[in-house]
């Protein structure tokens, strides 16, 4: 059956799209409601409305709850690499940080659970790498301390609902705000930093509609999306495997002479770092001293004799000779 709406809905739905403030989109939501027919027809639709009137009342009133502003957070680097979680509001960010670290954040279906950040160390193989969730961006609440931690990170999570109605908003509003924090080029799709686009909650069936609406807008833009379910445990595998290329590191492992290599503890190197960087990091006089290094490289069965300027690959096994 068809809606048949009247021309005063459509210019109303003009309006919403240029709507700034959520108090604007609320009534601009209520008097669509208020204009459309009311008949068998259009009783989805009638539900989307009060859906989305429903969320952003929510929304305003953790607008309200969190006008005091809090005090500027400091997050100290470990592990092999900082990789912070960030992304529109209920994209479930908690959940996937204790899906994927021992952290126990606040979970919560509503949105802006977050307040503060929250670190938790996640394994991956034989390293460990500090994933931190940050409070949701949104142009009205999100304060400018989730920029400074955004920036400082070597690598971003974006994750967003990939079965929520607001999808193209949500999303729009949280690049609104990277553009803000200058992570985001201004009026182009480029970044400055790493970022893995990760669509949550494919196990709703939802999720198979709008997958398809996203796609549409940002296919062309981001060459590559995963998908996975953070409740469910799905495609998290290929995720932390994702989490470790962004970082643009290599593990390295050193071995004393005449004894078996310490494959426990590799020193993790950014790419392209020479053997003589390594010298350097293990011990100044080892630099200073330096003749040769024997390397052991995975898939290579001879032995390779390394000089200084060398360039070091993952998972190289290496004995320093001074």
């Amino acid at each position: 059956m068809v809606v048949n709406l009247p021309p005063q809905y459509h210019e109303k739905e003009a309006e919403l799209k240029k709507a700034k403030t959520i108090e604007e989109k609320i009534k601009i939501l209520e008097e669509m409601l208020a204009i459309m027919p009311k008949h068998k027809a259009s009783e989805k639709l009638q539900a989307l409305l009060k859906s989305k009137i429903s969320k952003y009342r929510k929304m305003l009133e953790e607008q309200t709850k969190t006008k005091k502003k809090s005090p500027v957070p400091i997050i100290k680097k470990e592990g092999a690499g900082q990789v912070a979680i960030c992304g529109p509001p209920n994209s479930g960010k908690s959940t996937l940080l204790s899906k994927l670290t021992k952290a126990t954040p606040e979970i919560g279906d509503y949105p802006f659970t977050t307040k503060i950040p929250i670190c938790g160390m996640m394994d991956y193989q034989d390293i460990k790498i500090q994933l931190v969730d940050t409070p949701s961006l949104s142009l009205e609440f999100t304060e400018n301390w989730v920029g400074d931690i955004l920036r400082k990170a070597d690598s971003l999570v974006f994750l967003f609902d990939i079965s929520s109605d607001f999808i193209l908003e949500e999303i729009e509003d949280s690049l609104k705000l990277l553009e803000k924090f200058k992570i985001k080029e201004e009026g182009i799709f480029k970044f400055n930093k790493k970022i893995i686009w990760v669509g949550n909650k494919i196990d709703l069936p939802e999720s198979n509609d709008i997958k398809e609406i996203f796609f549409e807008f940002y296919s062309d833009k981001i060459p590559e999306i995963i998908t996975i379910s953070a409740k469910n445990n799905l495609n998290l595998e290929p995720l932390k495997e994702k989490i470790f290329l962004s970082l643009d590191i290599i593990r390295v492992y050193t071995k004393i002479p005449g004894k078996p290599p310490d494959l426990e503890n590799p020193y993790t190197l950014k790419k392209d770092t020479k053997v003589i960087e390594l010298a350097e990091i293990i011990h100044k006089e080892f630099a200073k001293n330096f003749k040769y290094a024997r390397l052991w490289r995975n898939g290579v069965d001879k032995i390779i004799i390394a000089g200084r300027d060398y360039i070091l690959q993952d998972r190289d096994i290496i004995e320093i000779h001074v």
